[in-house]
């Protein structure tokens, strides 16, 4: 029908309106403001009068949707994608009736759709990608039955699909990703029989896959990816025969891969990783012969990658990361000749690599660390002429590094194996090689050329082996960024090239023989520097706070001097600080205010004096990022081991991110400042060994829970002299580890302490405490998690109830030197984790329980001082204790033996040696707090003949910057009251009675072989592998003998580490011992007994069980005291 002049005028004025509101992007519009012809303007199509396309795609418009283009009602196309439009889509586009294609994706359009759309029953293309459109997905879609592709996504439209796209049979093309959408699929969308590609991914969809999938055989492309569905692939996936890409990962789909899966054919892309299935891979995947993408990565499988995934020649992408493979690597896969990406890592995948890999030529990354890998490093890898990258960390290779003569190899790590041997000059031979991570091996040799023709070496990690020798000056003129030389053998000075790098941001050196001074002409673009644990000596250069890009420096354990520089805080980019553990002096300096991004500050075990600064916390404001090596320490504030005094600064409160407080073993006075409680991230918190009075926490619990993630509190030897709240229980309810031990507390515990179900760890031991204890509280038997509790050295009466039973948990409990009366509970012996019990020194009267001789690992029990009875007439009827075995009488010495047998030999050498290394950490630790200036003990106490742990971080020797949740007490006792002088003398009695040859001098000049003293000599021995060697050569014991003694000297070894962190606990000492002693115990104990009940020695039955766990250790001639009534 022919326009009418109107109607072209009409079109031409309608399309000069929207000139006008398109005018702000005239500079992009010239030609529809210098042609006079509207048709001939630039993305204008007309047909006669009419206008049949406006297609402005991708011009800069930035304006408001003009509302005026709804008037152009003959308009088939519409095109703004890309146009910077905003605002609401107008209700006016409900009058473009004949509109086909509507496209405004890439906009920044808002609001809903409006009803209008409806009315546009020609559409057959509506695309809103990438606006910001939101709420309920209008129903409207389901009007429009003509539509053969429907794309919103990147919008923030929520709630459910609407079932009503189930009516659209025409569609085609189903985009609905990246919204908010919720809820199952409509399973009504079986009816989309012509649809070919659906993408619902990235929503927050749930339910399962609805069961006729398998009826869109027309499909292409499915994408349910990043969604929460659930439940098990359907087997009628499989009728989807003309799929070629099938994306389900990162959903929580169960169950096994259907085998059906096999059936398409035409499958080019799988992917189902981040999911949660398990059993087998099916053996029908080979029969994806197009398949060129497969990842089944994190999941849940068992049993072998199929041997037949070699029929896949194809596949150019296998990544089956942490998916629980196991087996061997099938050599099947070497058929697979066009993989670029083979990634097989985390699995459990053993044996050697498979020689048929040899082939992959195409292979560009190849990924198997965190498997159980075994054998040397094949030489084929250098077949890989391809290759980029070859990942072969944490696993079992050993021998030596191959030849690395690969043109392409940029990365390559194999850390945390057992190769040795020296690292390769060759391995320079590899060009482009530019990261190189081999930590944590056994490498032996200098390097003092091997990386001289690296020249495109950016990261170099050699963590955690034997290299040794001078650090080579070359290693600071290659183009180094990272270099992490830790925990190996170098020694002497640091070269100046590589102080003065022009490249090195991370500078790694800790835990080395270094020495020397820091010098001043540091390069100032180093961003970390760790130096720790070597023998720097000198102060701290000023001219380190020109180093302003410096964001960690970690000093810790050198022999530095001096005070700390106040130039040092012109580092202002520093994120954490670590001088700890060296002979630091002064003050701390109030200029550390301008450390605004510190989270993390550790000076330990120095000399400093004086006031904890108030502008202490002027950094603990943030979180600064990024910073890798810190990220799980920050919020670290530890002045520990000082001669810091005065009060804890009420600026303390300005610490907002402190998580860790760590002012134990000063002289600080007065109160606990009630400002802590607006530190609401603490989790720790160690005050002890200060002269701190007043009550405890009072004016901080008085604040509603304001502590609630607190897990530790230690406030022992301090002056608290007031009651402990009541209200503890509700005010930290997170609690782990109570420790209030050697203060000058009074009145009763709160009942309400034992309802803390978190609580493992509680020392409230010499105080005044009084009353009756109320073991558990209201709390339900098995519900608790308390490991220890010692109560000793206070006032407590009364009887111990039989609610002590609900404590299933209890390893540890220490009474004694009490007033508590009454018998014992026969619940007492239901506590079957029960290694350690002290109730001596009270008025505990009547039977002893024998269940207590079926607690298998109890290992310390002490009776003694009270008014206990040998057995029960019922435990001897029932044969648990036998009668007469119970000892009343002072314990008698053992008569003397004409000969000693060869167990006896054994019996006594491995006891003593466990004595020895009981005695050598008791020592150490001794001398470690002798060395701290405690000015609460009394000059009485200071002179008394029994010694007895503070506390249990005392005991233990605590690893002081693990978290709290490893860093939990789960051992303690109280080392049977020995004088230092009892001490000294057993060890010194001992050496000379069992130590065979003369030992060797106190002093030395042997620097190489640990300094000249018997303790240093040994532990160098043992550290260049020659432990067998410290054996004299002349006893006659066999090879068990020797074995076992080796893994003694190891024991020893650990105990007198030079980092006190590095040393065992108490509990793994006693866990280490166990373990040595049981290769042989149960013969040798039993002989032993044997010849003692000979000899006319009557012991308790439950004492034999116990010896032959080696539980004891005797350094005298008398039976043990372990029992002692």
């Amino acid at each position: 029908m022919p326009i009418s002049d109107a109607t072209y005028t009409d079109d031409i004025e309608k399309l000069f309106t929207l000139r006008d509101s398109l005018a702000e992007g005239r500079i992009f519009l010239s030609s529809w403001f210098n042609v006079e012809t509207p048709c001939n303007w630039s993305g204008i199509t007309c047909s006669g009068p009419t206008v049949q396309a406006i297609d402005l795609s991708y011009t800069p418009l930035n304006v408001r949707i003009p509302s005026c283009l709804g008037e152009f009602g003959h308009l088939r196309l519409l095109n703004f994608s890309g146009c910077g439009l905003s605002g609401h889509m107008p209700e006016t586009f409900g009058d473009l009736q004949n509109l086909q294609s509507l496209d405004l994706s890439k906009n920044h359009l808002s609001g809903g759709l409006p009803s209008s759309l409806a009315n546009l029953k020609m559409l057959r293309e509506l695309v809103l990608d990438t606006n910001s459109f939101s709420g309920v997905l209008s129903t409207v879609v389901g009007h429009l039955k003509g539509l053969t592709k429907l794309s919103i996504s990147g919008n923030s439209f929520s709630g459910s699909i609407p079932p009503d796209i189930g009516s659209l049979q025409n569609l085609e093309y189903l985009d609905l990703s990246m919204n908010f959408f919720s809820g199952p699929l409509p399973n009504n969308m079986e009816n989309l029989r012509r649809l070919l590609h659906l993408d619902v991914s990235r929503n927050e969809l749930s339910g399962s896959i609805f069961p006729g999938i398998g009826s869109l055989e027309n499909m292409i492309t499915i994408d349910l990816s990043s969604n929460s569905f659930t439940g098990a692939l359907p087997s009628t996936i499989g009728k989807l025969t003309s799929l070629e890409s099938l994306w389900l990962g990162l959903n929580g789909f169960t169950g096994s891969l259907p085998e059906e899966i096999g059936n398409m054919k035409m499958l080019k892309v799988f992917s189902v990783h981040s999911c949660k299935l398990t059993g087998i891979v099916p053996e029908e995947i080979s029969n994806l012969r197009n398949l060129t993408d497969l990842d089944i990565s994190e999941n849940n499988f068992e049993g072998e990658l199929p041997q037949a995934i070699g029929n896949l020649v194809n596949l150019m992408y296998l990544v089956a990361a942490d998916s629980g493979l196991s087996g061997s690597i099938p050599a099947q896969l070497g058929n697979c000749k066009n993989l670029k990406i083979l990634d097989l890592s985390f699995n459990f995948f053993s044996g050697p690599l498979p020689g048929s890999l040899a082939g992959l030529d195409a292979v560009s990354t190849f990924i198997v660390e965190g498997n159980h890998l075994e054998g040397p490093i094949p030489t084929w890898i250098s077949n890989w002429k391809m290759v980029n990258s070859i990942r072969l960390g944490k696993n079992l290779f050993n021998g030596s590094l191959p030849p690395l003569n690969l043109p392409y190899l940029t990365s390559f790590s194999a850390d945390a194996n057992q190769l040795s041997g020296e690292i390769p000059p060759k391995i320079c031979d590899a060009k482009s090689l530019s990261s190189l991570s081999l930590s944590e091996n056994k490498l032996t040799g200098s390097i003092e050329k091997t990386f001289k023709e690296c020249c495109n070496l950016t990261d170099l990690v050699l963590v955690g082996n034997n290299l040794y020798g001078e650090i080579p000056g070359y290693l600071g003129e290659l183009p180094l960024v990272t270099l992490e030389l830790s925990q190996n053998n170098f020694s002497g000075m640091v070269p100046d090239q590589l102080w003065r790098s022009p490249t090195i941001l991370e500078l790694s050196l800790s835990n080395n023989q270094l020495s020397g001074h820091i010098p001043s002409g540091i390069s100032d673009i180093l961003e970390r520097l760790q130096l720790d644990n070597n023998f720097f000596e000198g102060t701290i250069p000023k001219s380190i706070g020109y180093l302003c890009n410096l964001t960690n420096l970690s000093l810790h354990g050198n022999k530095l001097s001096g005070e700390i520089p106040p130039e040092l805080f012109s580092c202002t980019n520093m994120v954490a600080l670590d001088l700890s553990s060296n002979n630091l002096t002064g003050s701390i300096p109030g200029a550390i205010s301008q450390l605004k991004l510190l989270d993390n500050l550790v000076l330990s075990n120095n000399q400093l004096s004086g006031h904890i600064p108030r502008e202490i916390c002027a950094g603990f404001q943030q979180v600064a990022y990024p910073d890798s090596e810190f990220t799980q320490h920050y919020g670290m504030l530890d002045l520990s081991y000082n001669s810091l005094t005065g009060q804890i600064p009420a600026a303390i409160k300005n610490c907002a991110v402190l998580k860790e407080l760590r002012l134990q073993g000063n002289m600080l006075n007065g109160s606990i400042p009630p400002e802590l409680a607006d530190l609401t991230n603490l989790t720790f918190i160690d005050l002890s060994f200060n002269s701190l009075s007043g009550p405890i926490l009072g004016p901080v619990l008085a604040q509603l829970s304001p502590l609630r993630n607190l897990q530790g509190l230690l406030l022992s030897n301090n002056q608290f002299d007031d009651l402990i709240p009541s209200e503890l229980s509700l005010m930290l309810p997170s609690l782990v580890k109570l420790n209030l031990s050697s203060n000058r507390l009074t009145g009763s515990i709160p009942k309400s302490i034992f309802d803390i179900k978190t609580l493992t760890d509680i020392d409230i031991s010499q105080n005044s405490l009084s009353g009756p204890i109320p073991f558990a509280g209201s709390i339900a038997r098995g519900t608790s998690s308390l490991l220890i509790f010692n109560a000793s050295n206070n006032n407590f009466n009364g009887t111990i109830l039989e609610s002590l039973s609900n404590l299933t948990s209890l390893a540890v409990l220490d009474l004694h030197n009490n007033s508590l009366i009454g018998s014992l509970p026969s619940s007492l012996s239901e506590l079957d984790y029960l290694t350690y019990l002290d109730l001596s020194d009270n008025d505990f009267l009547g039977d002893i329980p024998c269940g207590i001789c079926g607690i298998i690992g109890l290992s310390f029990v002490n009776f003694s001082g009270n008014k206990l009875y040998r057995y029960s007439e019922d435990c001897a009827s029932v044969n648990s204790c036998l009668a007469h075995h119970i000892l009343s009488s002072p314990v008698v010495p053992y008569p003397p033996s004409p000969t000693l047998t060869e167990s006896s030999v054994w019996g006594i050498t491995l006891g003593a040696a466990m004595g020895l290394v009981a005695l050598l950490f008791v020592f150490l630790r001794w001398r470690a707090m002798r060395q701290k200036s405690l000015d609460h003990v009394s000059a009485d106490k200071a002179n008394s003949a029994v010694i007895e742990p503070a506390s249990s971080d005392e005991l233990l020797g605590r690893k002081l910057k693990e978290p709290l949740s490893i860093n939990v007490a789960t051992f303690e006792h109280a080392l049977l009251r020995l004088t230092l002088s009892d001490i000294l003398r057993a060890t010194e009695n001992f050496s000379k009675a069992r130590i065979v040859g003369d030992g060797r001098p106190p002093t030395g000049e042997e620097e190489m072989e640990g300094g000249g003293n018997l303790v240093g000599w040994v532990r160098w021995m043992a550290g260049q592998g020659k432990e067998a060697e410290v054996l004299d050569p002349c006893l006659s014991a066999g090879c068990l003998w020797r074995e076992q003694m080796v893994q003694v000297l190891a024991v020893a070894r650990a105990c007198t580490a030079d980092e006190p962190w590095k040393r065992p606990s108490m509990l793994e000492v006693v866990k280490m011992l166990k373990e040595v002693k049981m290769k042989e115990a149960g013969d040798t104990v039993t002989r032993d007994v044997s010849d003692l009940q000979k000899s006319g020695i009557i012991l308790p039955s439950c004492f034999n069980s116990m010896i032959a766990l080696g539980d004891e250790v005797n350094l005298s001639s008398q039976i043990p005291t372990k029992f002692s009534f």
